[in-house]
């Protein structure tokens, strides 16, 4: 692996931060601060890392104004330490980096439209009338469908499916093993026999959206799924048909979205929270882990059911209870009435 080194006043123009120390300072790696080496940058975002600024070994220090009189060595001063962070990993990253062209064993179907600034990798499969934009990656073992469109700069990583008819805008990121397009789990019951519904959707998915390993989004029954501008999903997460997730959602691992629900814009989801089908979730609203929503949510702010972990011969008392609350309930009502007599 090619060691990238920086001087800290690139960094800091890259960032757009206020350097305080020394400009040539060089960096190689970024650490967390109690970690840190003397080649590293490093950073901190609550106040409750603030004891380690004076024992850590690190060049610089990303930190915002309020932490400055904490910390004497050389420092990148912005407003969001942590989003500061976010993007100085772009710069250190060691992903390959994608060649176009399209490899010797990759099939591709008739009437496509690839770009020659495209990398298509080894063992791909393009069904007809695939349009792929400019600088897009698709890696080794991905199957695009037939009518599918993909927009510009675009990194489809190895083994990903995506069925027929499937739009994707640009800069959208897809992790192995996700399956979009898939049809929808609808079925029709006749005197217990189950007739399948055929899904005449697609699925949408707009600009700047991540989409984790292993995450499956359903077509459309009659209209498309839509995942909205700039959302990103997590690894493992199930997405119905018909649902429309709005702009900047983030939904965390085994989540599990049930046909025909709406996610407003700026909604977050825990992980492993189910949301049963036709709700509507109001914007900005927070769902936290393994919540199970039952209920249209309207209002923003945060959202959770459930129960906490326990231990067993607590839980286990308390189930007693419960199971006998209804039992509780009316002894009381018996009790509330007789007092009134």
């Amino acid at each position: 692996m090619l060691q990238k080194t920086f001087k800290l006043s690139e960094i800091a123009e890259y960032l757009g931060a206020e350097l305080q120390g020394d400009p040539d300072c060089e960096i190689s790696t970024i650490a967390p601060i109690e970690k840190a080496t003397v080649d590293a940058i490093s950073f901190i975002e609550r106040s409750s890392f603030r004891k380690y600024l004076k024992e850590t070994k690190a060049a610089a220090i990303i930190l915002a104004q309020r932490d400055v009189q904490f910390y004497d060595g050389n420092k990148l001063i912005v407003k969001t330490p942590y989003v500061a962070y976010a993007r100085l990993t772009a710069l250190f990253s060691d992903a390959p980096v994608s060649v176009a062209g399209v490899h010797a064993s990759a099939v591709i179907g008739s009437d496509c439209s690839i770009p020659g600034s495209v990398s298509i990798g080894a063992n791909c499969v393009l069904g007809n009338n695939v349009k792929v934009g400019e600088r897009t990656s698709i890696c080794a073992g991905t199957v695009i469908d037939d009518n599918v469109v993909i927009g510009a700069e675009c990194k489809v990583r190895p083994n990903v499916t995506v069925y027929y008819g499937v739009t994707i805008g640009d800069r959208v990121l897809i992790h192995s093993g996700a399956v979009l397009g898939a049809d929808g789990f609808g079925m029709a019951n006749e005197n217990g026999v189950w007739h399948k519904i055929n899904q005449l959707g697609g699925v949408v998915v707009g600009d700047d959206v991540e989409i984790g390993a292993n995450t499956c989004v359903d077509r459309g029954a009659l209209e498309d799924t839509v995942i909205g501008g700039g959302a990103k999903l997590d690894n493992l997460i199930q997405i119905a048909h018909n649902v429309k997730i709005g702009k900047h959602v983030a939904i965390a691992a085994c989540a599990g979205i049930a046909g025909s629900a709406k996610i407003g814009d700026y909604c977050m989801i825990g992980g492993g929270a189910s949301i049963n089908g036709h709700l509507s979730i109001a914007d900005k609203a927070i769902i936290t882990g393994t919540s199970t929503v039952v209920k249209e949510i309207t209002d923003p702010g945060i959202h959770t059911s459930g129960f906490y972990v326990l231990p067993h011969r607590k839980w286990m008392r308390l189930i007693s209870v419960f199971y006998r609350l209804d039992e509780i309930g009316k002894t009381l009502d018996k009790l509330e009435e007789d007092s009134h007599e």
